[in-house]
């Protein structure tokens, strides 16, 4: 598939006549487009979305305007818009049960759904989707059909998991169970066993993670040393984290060496990250507040992001619903400010550092804080503004 979408982007891409982004109709009904269809012999795409929607918003900057996407989804499909709360939009989310937002249909002028997925996408991999709802052997409504009928081959259903991961966490799950149940060790050393271990492996101890990591050099031959090196740092890190919930200190300080030893600066960040979720989770201040403030001087001194988010964290008590303990509450302070200082005007990293700020009482702090957040938010939807909006205003009321 990769070569067949690189050869897509290279060629709509380069196209003297792209447009520069996707001629969604918003003028016909529903009944219309299906008309349409019927008379063209095209799918119906429908984006799904809602106006407080932050994915939504993004793929209209970011994906639907991209030359080689426009391209391709103009020549193939009649293109629809319909906000799920409003209109026609609140009527055919009942239909086609939309629960996520954005959600993408490929509907025939039946109304049937040959091809569904969904969520924030890059354009080489939205482009896979539309090239796989244009395959009549390749889209999801096919590949059910084949599975219902009994087709149970592996390279069959790992396609099958693949297509329902974007659209149905559930049945995706079960057929990743029905994949790891029957795939053989034989297969697992093969270029197929490969898409199996970097789709489905959890950590290194379930049945392809393990494989995976007693054979690594073996899938040079058909994975990227980067595809690689990702792999086996999300098998390490989901390792260390059920290392964390069953509260297994001995095994998690070992195998948090991978990362705290590590030559890659993004590695020894992970590392950071996981060490202070650990002494998070158990409450311990000293230590917490010992590795956080190595990493304000050291390997998160210039990350605001992650600052931030162990800031979140830290302001919180061990249930997520009150007010965290003085200790963590001071040092999410002194990482929220670090953050805020870095990127300014980031809405995540302003909202924290104003939240944070509220829960420490810091009113004059707060305020400036909360005003600044308020008017990022306007570049954000109105859910988000919103919720600035119930910031400021507790801030104004302490």
């Amino acid at each position: 598939m990769k070569p067949i979408i690189a050869l897509l982007l290279v060629f709509y891409g380069l196209s003297a006549n792209a447009q520069q982004e996707i001629k969604f109709n918003q003028t016909s009904t529903w009944s219309e487009m299906k008309a349409q269809a019927a008379a063209e012999k095209k799918l119906i795409f429908v984006d799904c979305y809602t106006s407080w929607c932050g994915p939504c918003k993004w793929m209209d900057k970011n994906v639907f305007n991209a030359a080689p996407v426009a391209n391709f989804y103009n020549k193939h499909f009649i293109n629809a818009k319909f906000d799920m709360e409003k209109g026609e939009g609140i009527e055919l989310r009942k239909v086609y049960g939309v629960q996520s937002f954005p959600t993408f249909l490929f509907i025939n002028s039946k109304g049937e759904v040959i091809h569904r997925t969904g969520s924030r996408m890059p354009v080489e991999e939205f482009l896979a989707e539309g090239s796989k709802a244009a395959d009549p052997t390749k889209n999801s409504a096919y590949l059910t059909k084949k599975y219902e009928e009994g087709t149970r081959d592996l390279s069959f259903l790992l396609d099958y998991q693949i297509a329902l991961s974007k659209s149905d966490r559930v049945a995706a799950d079960k057929i990743a169970k029905e994949v790891i149940n029957i795939i053989s060790s034989e297969q697992l050393n093969t270029e197929l066993g490969w898409k199996a271990i970097k789709t489905l492996a959890k950590n290194e101890t379930d049945k392809l993670g393990a494989h995976f990591i007693l054979n690594e050099q073996n899938y040079k031959k058909w994975g990227t040393q980067t595809e690689i090196d990702a792999l086996r740092d999300r098998l390490a890190s989901s390792t260390l984290y059920g290392y964390i919930q069953a509260n297994d200190e001995a095994n998690f300080f070992k195998k948090l060496s991978y990362f705290k030893n590590a030559d890659r600066l993004d590695r020894r960040k992970q590392g950071v990250m996981l060490e202070a979720t650990f002494y998070l989770s158990e409450r311990r201040a000293d230590e917490y507040i010992k590795i956080t403030n190595q990493a304000l001087k050291n390997e998160l001194k210039d990350d605001a992001d992650k600052l931030s988010f162990l800031a979140r964290w830290a302001s919180r008590s061990k249930n997520y619903t009150e007010v965290s303990e003085p200790p963590f509450l001071q040092q999410a302070y002194l990482m929220a400010k670090r953050a805020v200082a870095l990127k300014p005007e980031d809405y995540s990293v302003q909202s924290t550092f104003a939240n944070v700020c509220l829960d420490m009482k810091k009113k004059e702090e707060a305020l400036v804080s909360a005003k600044k957040t308020r008017l990022l938010a306007d570049a954000e939807t109105s859910k988000i503004q919103k919720i600035a909006q119930e910031l400021l205003d507790k801030v104004e009321a302490l």
